[in-house]
């Protein structure tokens, strides 16, 4: 299977145009925050720490909560995999509070300094509400699906160890693939939400092949949920989009 090399610019912004975004939605909002603090009494030594405790508010929080998320995928099927989650959602919490503060003390500054009123004074809140609105939007976007699903999959496989260098030994080589063919592969273990997901599908889709018998039930991390295959999930909605064609 051969597959097309996205373009550099693009590679890039998947890459860094998370962090890139956010900085510079913070770093446009420092101003605001700065003169903020000066109006409110604070002397202009100290008046700078405000614009820095809001933007290091906002990175630890997205940078946790991306971690945190990463961790949950590793953990799929365990007890573990929760407590990431909670933790993830929590980080998100703290980094969308902390863009929410920077977008009331930009709005402020831009409306206490300009005066404008009526209709002049939305396009200010409008226009200073930007950056951190767009920040805590890209802080939420998810990698693309086949980054998660090729992630899962190279996790599950085991490593293929390195042969040292030499004439291969036949009859080792026979036995080591007979016992490889016979050796069940461990199942990517996937919660019914995320199997939809990953096949774009609906979860109900997912669901009512595991109750009817066509996909294996696993049990969750809790007693009330269940875990399928993705793999097999897989290969069951490969082969029936295959028949519906």
């Amino acid at each position: 299977m051969t597959t097309t090399r996205l373009p550099w610019h693009v590679r890039a912004a998947r890459k860094h145009g998370q962090t890139a975004v956010l900085y510079a939605a913070l770093a446009l909002s420092a101003p605001g925050e700065y003169e903020l603090a000066q109006m409110a009494g604070w002397d202009a030594k100290f008046a700078w720490l405000m614009p820095a405790v809001l933007s290091l508010y906002a990175a630890i929080g997205a940078s946790v909560a991306k971690s945190q998320k990463q961790v949950a995928r590793r953990l799929v099927g365990t007890e573990l995999e929760m407590e990431a989650r909670r933790r993830s959602r929590n980080a998100s919490t703290g980094a969308l509070v902390a863009l929410l503060m920077a977008t009331a003390a930009q709005v402020a500054e831009h409306v206490l300094t300009t005066g404008a009123t009526g209709a002049r004074a939305w396009v200010v809140i409008i226009v200073s509400a930007v950056p951190p609105l767009v920040a805590a939007h890209v802080l939420h976007i998810d990698p693309p699906l086949e980054d998660i699903a090729v992630d899962m999959l190279r996790e599950a496989l085991p490593e293929k160890p390195q042969e040292a260098p030499g004439e291969p030994v036949p009859d080792l080589v026979e036995e080591e693939a007979e016992d490889a063919a016979d050796e069940p592969q461990k199942p990517v273990l996937v919660s019914y939400a995320d199997a939809a997901e990953a096949l774009g599908v609906a979860t109900e889709t997912v669901r009512g092949a595991a109750n009817g018998g066509r996909l294996k039930k696993y049990p969750g991390p809790t007693s009330h949920t269940r875990r399928v295959d993705l793999r097999e999930a897989r290969s069951v909605f490969k082969s029936t989009r295959s028949m519906i064609a």
